[in-house]
């Protein structure tokens, strides 16, 4: 016996003893020593125990594993009345050997597993049991080994050596024994397999039509048809294969004595799922004892090859992007924006959307919304080209497409609309007392050479203030204030106080009425103010919200409010200035507006792009290799986006490539064109198939990690379906599935872990066709892997003859299985045994240390009243 501490950390308030123990003599220097000494020691015993308890302490304990068994029958039609009489008699002696050390339970199965003995017992009663089980429903028609393997994995305790025994003729026709085992295997759990006797018939059947769960569209695969003869002399017919209607292929001969199988090559060509039915026919009657078996059905997945959607909004009849993504492992539908998509089964058919030049007005509010989901909650990529219809007033601004885009769209209006204003600009002069003589003087000037600066298709104000704000000119178009500029500016004095808030708001409420392409205001001001510094947030924040820009020049270096100025412009995306020299005031707000009259929707003039960071996109694709572009669409990176393409041409950096992670999706946006009015370089361009095909391959959804196998089910008349994972689920995810209908993702479904990897939900009410599932795991309540899987419910889920169609033992089968799992076929009474480990457990000693320290406690209280009584 081996003591040990489970936390020793804690062992450390040891060292506090000494402490206590000084502080305690202390306390008790009138007391005699020996009263002292005994209330020390009681007080040490209380706080060990607590201590100990604290620190894990227990002792280590070895004992034998329990050994558990469970004998696993085979209860389906396959099994002949005289044969399951001889596996009752197998498990009755089988108990018998084992003895009470082994404790046993029973299980039965069908198309389905019931478990007749839920806890395991020395000894199994068989005659009761067997008196019972007959009133227990289980489908007899089919036979599902693996059920039944699964239901022994949640039933067996994980501390114990264990093994099932499994008497059946090894003819699955639902499940995967063999995937089972594997399971079993994992969790150290031995199958021993017993194969049943049979009894000889004259029959022919077909055996099994081999072919892949899943091919991708073009392929061609094998149709593999497997008849097996059971007389002992060859049998004169013919077997036919067809697909749905259509026949594929027929053959009329003799078929040998044993094992016959037939091929036929198939291309799928449509996606779906292609139905293959085999049929076998017979001269002679006599050699065919159960006609039930002579057809067979099966199914095959046709899954596209990756697919994209490239809807293109311009009337130019070439498409340079469809082009450049010509690949064989990918297919690019060309549709107008009349076609875009109107069901969410429709987008889920993609990998990948393209819009390229795309106006807003070819959509709705419901097909904006289902991009967003499409992207967001499925995974799907989505890309954009800007162009001549991308804009932002009446266009994608505060739409879910700029939602789910790596950048905001800014801009307005397209560059030939020469009637909409192209800028609204406000000058707010301060006229206190601080402006008089020179400042005031070039504040005029400067507000002269600003009108000169602008076009017709401007609008200009000008606002002044001392403690209250005056409207000099209200903005209006440009040609209209020429005329009243002049004469109202000379009516224009200084004198006063400071407060720069209420000329602010009145610019922001004006421009907020405007439909300008870039909006913006230039504060003269030294920055002191009577309002509260604090109390411009809410109209910075409204400011940014109408992307209004505000540049402020400070005037003077003596008793100015930099603080607030800075402010100001920084959080506005404007400019902050200060000057000394008065005179440079009108070349400085030139110089200002000059900036700000160039944010317009549009950009036309020759520049090249900058490579601004490395990104996945552009691997292999180097900066002197980039071609120059005419002209992009103004937009603003979001946070958290990556923009390896930019432009300074405006002052500042403008994103040309962005891209990001928009929930489980991708979306990228591409500002320039990608036809020939501003890209037309770029068409030419040796690298172009490149660009544009890594582009696409990194928006495409992902592919998921996991792989699922999907069984329908039917017993009882209910159908079930079984879901079975390649990888098992970590401790702190889930698994979500849900119906995906042709609107939305419907109701989730109500999962049963059955096995570590396995899965099962009822399927209620559910009518003959395909399926499409959204099958999740979260983690976190986030999203990590997501799967879309189609699965089929056949006319009639299980076919009744498929329990007929296989005789006499599949001995293979029960083999593999044995092997697999470390198990033995047919083995001996001696043979099924399992290694009887010893196992170390930790004796937690908390029990027996927190009563003792709470009886060394109140024996301490007890004392310690006792003697000061006694004094």
């Amino acid at each position: 016996m081996e003591y040990q501490f489970t936390n020793p950390e804690f062992l450390k308030l040891l060292y506090l003893l000494p402490l206590f123990w000084v502080t305690a003599i202390l306390g008790y220097r009138r007391v005699s020593i020996v009263r002292t000494v005994f209330a020390i020691l009681l007080r040490t015993l209380v706080f060990l125990p607590i201590v100990l308890v604290l620190a894990g302490f227990g002792w280590e304990e070895k004992s034998k594993r329990d050994m558990n068994a469970v004998f696993l029958m085979d209860m389906s039609d396959s099994i002949s009345p005289e044969s399951k009489e001889w596996m009752w008699e197998y498990v009755k002696d089988t108990e018998k050997h084992m003895g009470k050390k082994i404790k046993k339970s029973l299980v039965f199965f069908g198309g389905e597993s019931r478990i007749i003995t839920p806890q395991f017992k020395n000894d199994l009663q068989l005659e009761k049991v067997r008196e019972k089980s007959t009133e227990l429903p289980i489908s007899t028609d089919r036979t599902n080994i693996s059920s039944g393997i699964m239901a022994t994995l949640g039933m067996m305790p994980e501390d114990s050596s264990r093994m099932v025994v499994l008497l059946s003729d090894g003819n699955e026709n639902i499940g995967d024994a063999l995937r089972a085992a594997r399971l079993a295997a994992n969790n150290d759990i031995k199958v021993f397999t017993v194969s049943a006797p049979t009894q000889k018939k004259s029959e022919i059947y077909i055996k099994t039509i081999n072919v892949p769960k899943d091919v991708t569209e073009g392929e061609t695969f094998d149709i593999q048809v497997v008849v097996e003869n059971k007389n002992e002399t060859a049998v004169k017919g013919s077997v036919t294969v067809h697909q749905e209607e259509n026949l594929l292929k027929e053959w009329k001969r003799e078929f040998k004595s044993g094992v016959n199988v037939f091929e036929v090559p198939y291309k799928g060509e449509k996606k779906g799922f292609a139905k293959f039915v085999a049929n076998i026919s017979v001269e002679d009657r006599d050699t065919d004892s159960d006609v039930r078996n002579n057809k067979k059905i099966t199914f095959v997945n046709i899954t596209g090859k990756a697919r994209i959607l490239y809807i293109r909004g311009s009337n130019r009849k070439k498409s340079f992007i469809p082009e450049a993504l010509k690949d064989k492992t990918i297919t690019v539908d060309i549709k107008s924006p009349s076609k875009i998509p109107r069901t969410l089964e429709a987008y889920l058919e993609y990998d990948c959307l393209i819009f390229s030049n795309v106006s807003i007005k070819s959509l709705n509010k419901k097909q904006l919304d289902l991009i967003k989901k499409y992207v967001k909650d499925f995974g799907g990529g989505f890309v954009m080209t800007s162009g001549d219809n991308v804009f932002a007033k009446n266009g994608y601004s505060d739409t879910a497409i700029e939602e789910i885009l790596p950048v905001k769209i800014v801009g307005g209006a397209p560059p030939k609309e020469e009637k909409r204003t192209r800028l609204s600009i406000i000058l707010i002069i301060d006229k206190s007392g601080s402006m008089l003589g020179k400042k005031m003087l070039f504040a005029k000037k400067a507000s002269i050479e600003l009108i000169k600066q602008l076009t017709k298709n401007d609008q200009f104000g000008i606002v002044a203030f001392d403690t209250s704000p005056y409207v000099v000119l209200p903005l209006q178009p440009i040609d209209q204030g020429k005329k009243e500029l002049i004469r109202k500016l000379s009516k224009l004095r200084a004198d006063g106080g400071t407060d720069i808030f209420p000329a602010l708001d009145i610019a922001h409420k004006q421009l907020v009425q405007t439909d300008a392409k870039a909006n913006h205001v230039i504060l003269l001001s030294d920055g002191n103010t009577r309002s509260i510094y604090y109390q411009y947030g809410a109209l910075i924040s409204k400011l940014k919200q109408a992307n209004i820009t505000v540049s402020t020049i400070a005037l003077g270096k003596w008793l100015v409010n930099t603080k607030l100025l800075q402010d100001i412009a920084n959080k506005t995306k404007g400019n902050f200035y200060q000057i000394s020299d008065i005179i440079k005031l009108p070349r400085l707000i030139i110089q200002d507006s000059e900036k700000f009259i160039s944010q317009s929707d549009f950009h036309e003039v020759h520049f090249y792009p900058i490579m601004s960071q490395k990104s996945q996109i552009l691997r292999g694709i180097y900066k002197d290799q980039l071609p120059p572009l005419k002209g992009y669409t103004m937009t603003e990176a979001k946070d958290n986006a990556e923009v390896p393409l930019t432009t300074d041409i405006t002052g500042k950096l403008d994103p040309i490539l962005a891209n990001w992670r928009y929930g489980l999706g991708k979306t990228v946006i591409y500002s320039s064109d990608a036809d020939a009015r501003w890209s037309s370089k770029w068409i030419n361009w040796s690298k172009f198939d490149k660009f544009w095909s890594q582009i696409v391959h990194w928006a495409m959804r992902d592919i998921s990690k996991t792989d699922y196998n999907l069984e329908v089910e039917a017993e009882n008349g209910f159908t079930s379906l079984l879901i079975e994972s390649s990888r098992g689920l970590e401790e702190d995810a889930k698994m979500s599935v849900s119906f995906l209908t042709p609107e939305d993702d419907g109701e989730e479904l109500n999962l049963k872990q059955i096995a570590p990897q396995s899965f099962t939900t009822a399927l209620h009410d559910i009518v003959p066709g395909t399926y499409m599932l959204k099958i999740a795991k979260i983690r976190d309540k986030k999203v990590v892997d997501l799967k879309i899987k189609g699965f089929l419910v056949p006319e009639t889920v299980v076919s009744k003859p498929q329990e007929y169609a296989d005789l006499g033992n599949n001995v293979p089968v029960l083999k593999g299985i044995a092997a697999i799992s470390g198990g033995i076929y047919n083995p001996t009474k001696e043979e099924l045994r399992v290694e009887e480990k010893e196992i170390t457990r930790i004796r937690d000693l908390a029990r027996y240390l927190i009563p003792l320290a709470m009886i060394l406690f109140i024996f301490d209280i007890a004392v310690r009243k006792y003697n000061r009584q006694l004094a």
